[in-house]
């Protein structure tokens, strides 16, 4: 098998940009057509996880995982064009929910935010001023 290429996040952006622009099938798509395409990604990420823990080749779980990825920073693209949001905003939106779920690790030094569960720290978040 030949090796393969390497590209970095940026180049895999870029790439789909391109695509979005220059192929008819992307760029005519919308978030509602992309629906059914993100539930046939997930279930495939789901079967090559199934997979890999039966065979231990990983091969098929980080395809499928490339294309479930592919398909965020797609919608994301799409969301850029509408001037709704961008994959920036994804990043930090999903970096800042993951720092707050988790104080005992970023703030151990909250005690009232470590001894909250993770379903208790959920509730908080979508609280307007209740955020720790």
């Amino acid at each position: 098998m030949a090796e393969q290429n390497r590209y970095t996040f940026k180049e895999l952006v870029d790439i789909i940009k391109r695509i979005r622009r220059d192929c008819p099938w992307d760029s005519v798509q919308t978030h509602e057509s992309l629906k059914e395409c993100l539930v046939n990604e997930t279930e495939e990420v789901l079967e090559g996880i199934d997979l890999f823990r039966e065979t231990g080749d990983s091969g098929n779980f980080c395809e499928e995982l490339g294309d479930l990825l592919m398909l965020v920073i797609l919608q994301s693209e799409i969301a850029r064009e509408e001037g709704i949001f961008t994959l920036d905003d994804v990043i930090s939106g999903v970096a800042d929910k993951m720092i707050f779920r988790h104080p005992k690790i970023f703030s151990p030094e909250d005690k009232e935010a470590c001894s909250l569960s993770w379903e208790e720290l959920k509730k908080r978040e979508k609280i307007p001023g209740k955020r720790l």
